[in-house]
């Protein structure tokens, strides 16, 4: 448990700098609000500060057997699993501005890491089926900004053989079997897949993980892997502004993923990865 002395401590490092930003003081005094030189805003001397703020905010809480630091010469594939995986704007905090560039995902740092260059892959899909869709339920799903690049992200997901592009969203769906129709939604079949060094599961839909129908593809992509990487944690829509928590645990069935892959692999290393602003309790992962 802590003590109060640490909480005292926390408290006026909050505060201090929270005064020293004129959170306190109205809006019009404030020198900060009037800050729109980009030599100032966002110049490479403030996104290096950024970036070293953000580096010295990650937390090793244990490392079994050794298992990190990861050498990517002994990877011959790794199975990252978790929706926040392929979603780089949950890196970033309430406050940020939308960025002008896409933001890097842990999956693409990963595959940069391993040097897999997955933008040399062009996908091949069948014609597109207007106002079709194939996910009649919970669906593994991902941001998708066009129809091309949700083909592309189905054709990264082996276990995906169909997808259904819609409101910006990508359904990655593995039969046909739930074909419906559903006004503005586009769907098309997968003709061939990424040779992957990488695969990625979400598990759960979103970070909410309300639902367990997506541990057995999760527990499908990580079978053969030399290592999991399973992204757990919380997003904007669990923690933010507006948005408080009532309990401090893993949100909805996350540590029964974590569990679901334990069982399944108990001799594979799972290296779980958490992104959150408040605290977690880890319950069976700690």
């Amino acid at each position: 448990m802590t003590t109060e002395e640490a909480v005292t401590t926390a408290f006026k490092r909050l505060f201090r700098v929270r005064l020293q930003l004129g959170m306190h003081d109205p809006p019009t005094h404030v020198q900060y609000n009037y800050l729109q030189n980009t030599t100032v805003v966002r110049s490479p001397e403030h996104m290096a500060l950024a970036r070293a703020a953000a580096q010295k905010s990650i937390t090793l809480y244990r490392n079994e057997a050794d298992t990190l630091p990861l050498s990517a010469d002994d990877i011959k594939k790794i199975a990252i699993i978790g929706p926040s995986a392929v979603n780089g704007l949950v890196l970033l905090g309430n406050n940020m501005v939308t960025p002008d560039e896409p933001v890097p995902s842990i999956l693409d740092a990963v595959q940069d890491a391993l040097g897999v260059n997955p933008n040399n892959y062009t996908a091949r899909c069948s014609t597109v089926e207007e106002d079709v869709d194939y996910c009649s339920g919970p669906c593994p799903a991902v941001p998708s900004a066009s129809l091309e690049n949700c083909c592309w992200n189905c054709g990264m997901n082996p276990n995906c053989m169909h997808y259904t592009w819609l409101n910006y969203t990508c359904a990655l769906v593995s039969s046909d079997s739930g074909r419906h129709t559903v006004k503005g939604a586009k769907s098309a079949r997968c003709l061939d897949h990424y040779q992957h060094k990488v695969l990625w599961a979400g598990g759960c839909s979103d970070p909410a993980c309300s639902k367990t129908d997506g541990f057995a593809e999760a527990v499908t992509i990580a079978n053969a892997s030399d290592v999991i990487l399973l992204v757990l944690g919380l997003d904007q829509k669990l923690e933010s502004e507006g948005h408080d928590r009532e309990t401090i645990e893993l949100p909805g069935h996350q540590e029964d993923l974590f569990s679901t892959l334990r069982t399944a692999y108990p001799h594979t290393p799972i290296v779980v990865l958490l992104i959150h602003g408040g605290t977690l309790a880890l319950g069976k992962i700690a």
